[in-house]
């Protein structure tokens, strides 16, 4: 039983260490524990409600792949849809439904009727993901940032991307870097025992 913790921690030191060597850029891949983390490009549109209303919205598609041996246990989701108000910015940021994120990151043309349905009536369910991603295997994220116009959209300046940190050696936590000033928790990610 030692020796799996004592392996584990030694596979985590080297990862961390190895996670330093990859640059660090806005749309660029990265290497954080383990995980290849390509952090895709903010894209988006301008959604308009029932009532009218107009919204700035953004989103950002993420492809993780586990360049470990391991298995990882990856799960996503955020505690509420993510209603943010502070000084000048108020926003519902979110995970969207795994039918609505494409296979891989790709640039859409247009909003589809199932996304319009989807910011009309089902954001405020909270979704979530609960995946185990094998050895060289991909799990593809968008998260989404919903912005009425009479407020400042947080994901300008760019740099939104998923950030790790180890506080705990079993779990890695994951949050959802959208701007410098608004970093949100959206979940964790363990090694699994074979």
């Amino acid at each position: 039983m030692i020796v799996k913790y004592f392996i584990k921690i030694l596979f985590i030191l080297l990862c961390s260490c190895s996670s330093n060597l990859v640059k660090k850029d806005f749309g660029k891949s990265e290497k954080q524990f383990g995980l290849h983390i390509e952090n895709g490009q903010r894209q988006g549109f301008q959604y308009f409600d029932s009532t009218k209303t107009e919204y700035n919205y953004r989103y950002y598609t993420i492809t993780i792949t586990n360049d470990t041996i391991v298995p990882i246990l990856l799960q996503i989701n955020f505690d509420k849809t993510g209603i943010l108000v502070n000084d000048s910015v108020k926003s519902k940021i979110f995970l969207l439904p795994r039918h609505l994120t494409p296979d891989k990151q790709h640039v859409d043309q247009t909003m589809s009727k199932e996304l319009i349905r989807f910011l009309d009536v089902e954001i405020d369910t909270p979704q979530k993901l609960i995946k185990t991603i094998k050895q060289s295997e991909k799990c593809v994220l968008t998260f989404g940032v919903l912005t009425d116009t009479k407020y400042l959209d947080p994901t300008t300046p760019y740099g939104t991307e998923i950030l790790t940190s180890n506080k705990d050696l079993s779990v890695i936590s994951m949050k959802l870097k959208i701007n410098d000033r608004l970093i949100i928790p959206c979940g964790k990610f363990s090694y699994l025992n074979n």
